[in-house]
């Protein structure tokens, strides 16, 4: 993926989804911040304290590696709780703690650097991030957004395993039901640097049944939903995450990264208004697997051949 595609699926990064609350999202085993009221005008239920679990499961089919070294199938579990708390008179304080375990399933011969065969196995993910919201009139708002994340083999260094973020995004509404966001968000690099990303969304409620939204991820989805009970939709979205490697002595080991988009249809039920249970089937239609070492100079990269990819979740609302 050239670094123009890149980065303008960075402008959509966490965007869309500040506008909305939990119940519309897409399914994704990564933690994530609900940040639910932030558009402007705050409902009754955000007048009081709320939580939402939100917990996945997703699995990308095997596809063969660029450089016919073998192939790659990959699971991904994960949950993330939110707490939201009113702050009297026009705010908001939201607190999320999320875990996300990765499974690389690489065939025997499979490498990334000549050599080095099956390169990861288990990655784990860990998040705790808080954001603050500001009602400042009928169709102006503003969003800070701070985040620590651990990512890395079990066997990796802990100090060595850790970023950091923050920003923050203006949430203008233009019209009933349409939000736009600007704003900017800056995290640290494993080995040092920084990623900065311009944060872009839109969140349009076309009419009752029809809405396009980012759902507080780097996409765009596009649902209808006949009722209550039932929504559909058809979407994609751009996922990107960095993990440290172990290392043979105390030292920071290799860097590894997972690029990947992958484009579903999907189905929420919501039998209950506390409980959605959310299913989606569709591909990875891009994925590059890369691995850098302790100074970020790459060692090896290889793009995955489209495959399969699942996904199913569920949002318990309290």
């Amino acid at each position: 993926m050239n670094t123009h595609f890149r980065l303008i699926l960075s402008f959509i990064l966490i965007a869309g989804g500040l506008a909305r609350g939990a119940a519309a999202q897409e399914p994704t085993a990564r933690p994530r911040q609900d940040i639910q009221g932030a558009s402007p005008g705050f409902e009754e239920r955000d007048k009081r304290v709320t939580a939402v679990l939100d917990a996945s499961v997703n699995y990308r089919l095997r596809g063969d590696l660029d450089n016919d070294s073998g192939s790659v199938g990959i699971l991904r579990t994960g949950a993330a709780l939110t707490i939201t708390a009113p702050v009297p008179p026009r705010n908001r304080f939201s607190v999320t703690m999320g875990a996300e375990q990765s499974w690389y399933d690489f065939s025997s011969g499979a490498f990334l650097e000549a050599g080095d065969f099956k390169p990861w196995n288990h990655i784990q993910s860990y998040t705790i991030g808080a954001n603050f919201s500001t009602q400042w009139s009928e169709t102006i708002s503003t969003i800070l957004i701070g985040t620590i994340n651990f990512a890395g083999e079990g066997s990796a260094v802990w100090d060595h395993g850790f970023t950091g973020g923050g920003g923050g995004a203006l949430i203008l509404q233009l019209a009933e039901g349409f939000d736009l966001t600007a704003g900017c968000f800056v995290r640290s690099k494993l080995g040092g640097g920084v990623y900065v990303f311009p944060i872009v969304g839109i969140d349009w409620q076309i009419n009752k049944q029809w809405r396009l939204s980012n759902e507080n991820q780097p996409g765009l989805y596009l649902s209808y939903a006949p009722n209550d009970v039932w929504r559909f939709s058809a979407g994609a979205r751009y996922d990107f995450s960095e993990f440290r490697l172990a290392s043979d002595d105390s030292g920071p080991g290799d860097i590894a990264s997972d690029e990947r988009v992958p484009v579903t249809f999907g189905v929420d039920w919501t039998p209950i208004p506390n409980l959605t249970l959310q299913g989606r089937v569709g591909a990875m239609v891009y994925q590059k697997l890369k691995e850098r070492n302790a100074q970020r100079v790459t060692l090896g990269q290889v793009d995955v051949d489209p495959g399969l990819y699942l996904s199913a979740g569920l949002v318990l609302r309290f």
